[in-house]
């Protein structure tokens, strides 16, 4: 017999769409995760737990990034790669001295999606 209690998930923060050009999060990388719909990345901000959804462009900066340093990620609006392809481009900034990972030690398990996400970008 099924259960008939109402579940909900605590504890993930607030989830962030990144739709204006110049939308920015500050805080502390608290790495990626598989999500519903594909890869989902956190930021620990003095508000909170912020999750929002992992672009390509996105990905391809914040895979280096340690967990636990200091960054500032702003959207900078749609953009077109050379191949006609329209895409969302982020610029990322990081705090400190050595907050990046080496090339060999990036992540060595990324979660299921980010391979697949890595040729298109799903989250409009």
């Amino acid at each position: 017999m099924a259960s008939l209690k109402r579940w909900r998930q605590i504890g993930q923060g607030e989830f962030h769409k990144w739709d204006t050009p110049g939308d920015e999060l500050e805080g502390l990388w608290r790495g990626p995760h598989d999500g519903r719909y594909g890869p989902l990345g956190t930021v620990e901000t003095a508000s909170g737990l912020v999750t929002f959804p992992l672009h390509t462009a996105l990905i391809e900066r914040l895979k280096r990034v340690r967990e636990g340093a200091d960054v500032l990620i702003r959207y900078t609006g749609r953009q077109t790669s050379k191949a006609g392809r329209v895409f969302k481009a982020f610029e990322v900034y990081v705090a400190g001295d050595d907050p990046l990972l080496a090339p060999a030690a990036m992540v060595a398990d990324p979660p299921a999606d980010w391979e697949a996400a890595n040729g298109h970008d799903t989250h409009e």
